[in-house]
């Protein structure tokens, strides 16, 4: 029979549908996770810089492959802000306004299903003596020396630490009018969320002193998960 060029045509099409079919099966279908694209990967240093190599490997873990992002900002522009806002600030005053700062996220999502960790710091509206004062709907507990601890339940889980941060150029007190916040907050991980909220957040609190410069810091406790 004469093969036409009509029939070949059909032929390679029908032969390279075939071949993307059996490379569906034998490579993309098998569940292996996507790498990471450009952004993820240099947002993860960041994340490894302020939590630790160890806390973001076991972040991942928890949070499993499924579209896995991370999203960072960078050190130098937290560093700049907080500073200048700490040595603005005026001892007494009343301005509860506060910036807050994420320098590093971490996500997989699957369906509507969203897992999420972040990393967040800020200068506090509590002031030191707030923290130590027994208030029962605080629930803030001493970890350490000048080292305060709560759990926050809404709107995401949050282990959040309080600490003072006395900054070069700020006035006199500030480090106890103006504290330092850090915090490791959340969603959808379930029961790991404590274990792996308490293995973040003492990196990050030390690692922020560092990257702050606080004068005279107060030593940070290996768990500051509340007793």
């Amino acid at each position: 029979m004469k093969t036409t060029r009509s029939t070949a045509l059909a032929g390679v099409v029908a032969l390279a549908a075939a071949l993307t079919a059996l490379t569906g099966c034998s490579g993309g279908g098998d569940g292996e996770a996507e790498a990471p694209g450009p952004e993820t990967v240099k947002a993860l240093k960041v994340c490894e810089e302020v939590l630790g190599a160890g806390g973001v490997s076991a972040a991942r873990a928890i949070l499993g492959d499924s579209d896995f992002r991370a999203e960072s900002l960078p050190w130098a522009k937290v560093g700049e802000a907080m500073l200048k806002e700490a040595r603005s600030y005026v001892p007494g005053s009343e301005d509860l306004s506060r910036s807050t700062y994420e320098p590093c996220r971490m996500s997989t999502a699957e369906g509507e299903s969203i897992r999420r960790v972040d990393a967040r710091v800020q200068w506090s509206v509590f002031t030191m003596d707030s923290v130590t004062v027994a208030d029962k709907q605080r629930k803030w507990t001493k970890a350490a020396e000048d080292v305060y601890v709560q759990w926050e339940r809404q709107p995401m889980d949050a282990l959040v630490a309080v600490v003072p941060c006395r900054v070069p150029g700020a006035a006199a007190g500030q480090e106890r009018e103006l504290p330092l916040q850090v915090s490791v907050r959340s969603q959808g991980i379930g029961t790991d969320r404590e274990t792996l909220s308490g293995k973040l957040l003492t990196p990050f609190v030390r690692d922020t002193q560092k990257r702050l410069g606080c004068q005279d810091p107060v030593t940070i406790p290996e768990s500051l998960l509340p007793q």
